[in-house]
């Protein structure tokens, strides 16, 4: 299952669901945890507030630096996009691990959930550069690049811009998560065969951090994709550990301490993984976060939390790709309409958010939820 951002997926993520997805008949359908589907808003606000914060201190827009400040630590949201990832789609797929008849099927399922939403989206923002002129700089013109683009193929950020995805800058994490799935699928494929390339990839990342190393290897050995190894191994001691007696307080301590680490480091992004890096501590601290919200639901009576709280969960994929292009369009909209200085960025940031959910829960409701209706259970 992936994160819908993030998702990735958000996300990719995503390229990084909280709801599980609809699975095979031929086993049963995992539970619900409405405080997953909690943890994806936030989240998903996060990473809004987070770019539109670092938009409003432009000079270009309103040169307000506050609310960049206030929504900084908003950097530390993808560590936990990352690991929620990786623990949904264990949960759910766990199961599977070792039967190399399904592989194809997860495959299918993840690739449907992720490209036709980018694709339509990528090719909405990109679309206005075939009409304006001053546009057409910001799309690709080489064609080797634009393939990679639409296949969320990693590129490195001297080629493809500042984050390697270009048009879509926040696409980044899709790459991520997609590189996640294809290590998930070699698993489900075959036991042997998983433990055999995360034991290469350990190998990669200790190099990398001794030594320079090539792109590929590099993102490889970032720690990003260290992220989705905790919230996978959290998902494994999900399924064996005995109840937690203090799992209400654990997540009160867990949670209080990554606002506080991200606070102190101002969620700075993580490169490769070494002693001192913070994803250490994000990763476990979220793992925790997620093993013990969960043992707490296990333990509760069962609610799916109400309607609205899912609509806004599946639809923060939707969010995740659209919210950088319209936080561009709505500054360049609302500064032509003569907002200015600390009132014109305070509207500004109320607006874009509320044009933002707005968008995303039309475009999940309406495109996306008709579009997953084609590609299948699980």
């Amino acid at each position: 299952m992936r994160l819908e951002y993030p998702a990735g997926g958000a996300l990719a993520t995503s390229g990084a669901q909280a709801r599980t997805q609809a699975l095979p008949r031929d086993r049963p359908r995992q539970p619900t945890y409405s405080s997953l589907n909690v943890l994806r808003v936030i989240l998903g606000v996060a990473v809004l507030l987070y770019h539109l914060g670092a938009t409003l201190a432009l000079d270009k827009y309103f040169g307000v630096d506050l609310y960049e400040h206030i929504f900084g630590f908003g950097g530390a949201r993808i560590p936990f996009f990352f690991v929620l990832s990786g623990f949904l789609l264990t949960i759910v797929y766990a199961r599977d691990i070792g039967s190399p008849a399904r592989a194809p099927g997860f495959l299918w399922r993840r690739a449907f959930r992720v490209y036709p939403t980018y694709w339509i989206i990528l090719l909405v923002v990109m679309a206005p550069a075939l009409f304006f002129e001053s546009l057409r700089d910001a799309i690709p013109h080489d064609p080797l690049v634009l393939v990679k683009t639409f296949l969320l193929i990693p590129q490195h950020p001297s080629v493809a811009g500042a984050t390697g995805a270009p048009v879509l800058v926040a696409a980044w994490t899709l790459h991520y998560e997609i590189a996640f799935y294809l290590v998930l699928a070699v698993w489900i494929w075959s036991r042997v065969a998983g433990i055999a390339l995360c034991l290469v990839l350990a190998a990669n990342m200790a190099v990398c951090t001794e030594w320079q190393c090539g792109f590929y290897n590099s993102f490889l050995a970032g720690g990003s994709m260290l992220y989705f190894a905790f919230g996978a191994g959290a998902a494994w001691l999900a399924r064996r550990l005995p109840p937690l007696p203090n799992a209400k307080w654990l997540t009160w301590v867990a949670g209080l301490t990554y606002l506080f680490i991200a606070v102190l480091t101002h969620g700075d992004d993580l490169g490769v993984a070494g002693a001192h890096d913070p994803s250490i501590y994000y990763g476990m601290l979220a793992s925790l976060i997620l093993l013990c919200l969960t043992r707490v639901e296990d333990e509760s009576p069962r609610s799916e939390g109400p309607p609205w709280l899912k609509v806004l969960a599946d639809s923060s994929y939707a969010m995740y790709l659209i919210h950088f292009p319209v936080i561009s369009l709505m500054c360049k909209l609302l500064t032509g309409a003569g907002l200015r200085g600390f009132y014109g960025a305070t509207v500004t940031l109320v607006v874009t958010l509320g044009v933002c959910l707005a968008l995303s829960v039309a475009f999940h409701l309406l495109v996306e939820r008709r579009l997953l209706v084609f590609r299948g259970t699980g």
